[in-house]
């Protein structure tokens, strides 16, 4: 009787050991999605102390630098020049176009494209 005890005991606590680890990776998933979708801007931040959720696809003929910047994959910089490869040509009239933005390849682009959109 004594060996069935110790084998119950042991099973009630992988038992609970697993339930443990299924919430602990339950509490944490959400994050890893959040980030995609949370604004992590410091111009976004400055601006409002609470978190911005960002919509995208994100117009790029009359987006922000800092609306910009939520697109994973840019940053300072590179909306930068897309802002101002926007201004100096009159806008963008397909995603594509964003090919001819200094330091936007076939690579960035394709990475980018379901965050950006034209109108």
């Amino acid at each position: 009787m004594k060996a069935y005890d110790k084998q119950v005991k042991l099973l009630a606590a992988i038992g609970i050991l697993l339930i443990a680890a299924v919430f602990i990776a339950a509490a944490f998933a959400p994050l890893e999605r959040q980030k995609v979708f949370r604004n992590s801007s410091t111009a976004a931040s400055a601006e409002s102390s609470s978190e911005q959720v960002q919509l995208f696809p994100i117009e790029l003929n009359s987006a922000t630098q800092a609306q910009l910047e939520t697109v994973p994959g840019i940053g300072e910089k590179t909306a930068a020049k897309i802002i101002a490869y926007r201004d100096a040509h009159g806008g963008f009239n397909s995603v594509e176009d964003l090919l001819e933005v200094e330091g936007i390849g076939e690579k960035k682009l394709a990475s980018i494209r379901d965050y950006v959109c034209v109108k």
